[in-house]
């Protein structure tokens, strides 16, 4: 393994590509907030004390609007020179964070329950109303019986901070341009791997028995991995250090539908859950990219051609999924077609799972058969099958080319 790694990077090529992956990493995430670094700790400081206040002495909505009355009154205009600040310097300070702790009690004493209620109501008169007709659609009762079970579940909200600007938080991390880096990375390291004994013309005198071609595969297949999952790991870290640091994110325990983004998540996770699965899952993405890498590299052989076939493919796939995406996110009534081709990316790209946030945030199925099925787990299924092929079918390739070498 030590070999593999060390033939891994003897490349000045894949050294600045590795640079480049970790700069990047930084930049883009520091470039977004640098600006605003020290005015998020402040808003989300003020945020927190006006919400520790609240719970504390056991003031209510109606309390905190008078509040905000009052700072109206002597914070703004004539006697903004002369106000005091409760919970920051500044009376726009105040009425920010009295105005973030409003919504939270609302979200968490009121409207969540009202609109879990309203949702699952919503589906049982669906229900009754398919039920009645002379062919009813099968498949939309027994996705709205399953949906309507995961809404039924408890979910313990309570009055806590989870830090601010989950959306902004998450967009920063995720689905960005930084994941095109890290694919070209994985498709680069694969290639010289697997290609560089035929450029060279090694692969006549490197070992040809069947044992050792099975072992030198695997070596090469798992340091490759391995570098992908290290990266990844550096990048989870630097997202949770940055999240806690720049956006006060905490209490990691809460439920996840504590962030109101995820309000309509019918799955019962943690906060801490919700970043470990975030994680699985851009593991699975990259190491099926890396799968199909070897097979493609092993059967094409020469190192050119397989960065040309391969970097197109790998990057295109995220960027049909992101083009759909943003259409989609940024029109209020999008196109039937578009979001159909969408959901079917969703299902058998594995670049998809990179966002991982657009299969959680309310409950996401297709019809296979007549029967409901988890968007989520279709795709899962599938990135392990094709990586499970393409390994196997690169490593018959690879060992049939030697053996006959």
């Amino acid at each position: 393994m030590k070999y593999e790694f060390k033939k891994l990077f003897s490349s000045k090529l894949m050294w600045l590509v590795l640079i480049l992956t970790f700069g990047y990493m930084a930049f883009l995430p520091l470039r977004e907030v640098w600006g605003d670094a020290a005015n998020n700790r402040e808003t989300n400081k003020a945020y927190e004390a006006a919400l520790a206040d609240a719970v504390q002495n056991g003031l209510t909505i109606n309390d905190l609007t008078d509040m905000q009355g009052e700072i109206f009154k002597n914070g703004l205009g004539e006697h903004a020179q002369s106000y005091s600040g409760r919970y920051s310097e500044y009376a726009v300070g105040d009425l920010y964070a009295i105005s973030k702790t409003i919504d939270l009690m609302s979200y968490v004493q009121t409207r969540f329950e009202q609109d879990r209620r309203e949702l699952v109501k919503g589906m049982l008169y669906q229900n009754n109303t398919e039920k009645q007709k002379a062919d009813p659609d099968t498949y939309l009762i027994a996705a709205n019986e399953k949906a309507i079970e995961l809404y039924n579940r408890r979910v313990d909200l309570k009055l806590e901070s989870t830090g601010i600007s989950p959306d902004i938080r998450y967009s920063i991390f995720n689905y960005s341009m930084w994941e095109y880096v890290m694919i070209a990375l994985c498709v680069l390291m694969t290639v010289r791997l697997f290609s560089c004994e035929y450029s060279t013309g090694a692969y006549r005198t490197v070992n040809t028995s069947k044992k050792t071609v099975q072992s030198l595969f695997f070596k090469k297949y798992i340091a490759v991995v391995s570098v992908a999952v290290g990266v990844l790991t550096v990048q989870a870290i630097f997202e949770l250090v940055m999240g806690a640091c720049v956006f006060g994110l905490k209490n990691l325990s809460l439920p996840i539908q504590q962030i109101q983004m995820y309000e309509y998540c019918p799955y019962a996770m943690s906060i801490a859950q919700f970043y470990l699965f975030k994680f699985l899952l851009k593991v699975l993405a990259y190491v099926t990219i890396i799968s199909l890498c070897t097979f493609v590299t092993a059967l094409v052989k020469r190192p050119l051609v397989s960065n040309i076939i391969l970097l197109p493919i790998s990057a295109g796939g995220l960027l049909a999924n992101m083009v759909l995406f943003i259409k989609l996110d940024n029109s209020e009534k999008a196109s039937t077609a578009v979001l159909a081709a969408y959901d079917r990316l969703r299902i058998f790209l594995p670049q998809s799972l990179l966002n991982f946030k657009e299969y959680i945030k309310k409950f996401d199925c297709f019809s296979l058969f007549g029967h409901p099925v988890s968007r989520l787990s279709a795709s899962i299924f599938i990135s392990l099958a094709v990586s499970l092929l393409c390994v196997i079918f690169g490593y018959k390739i690879s060992g049939r080319t030697r053996r006959s070498a």
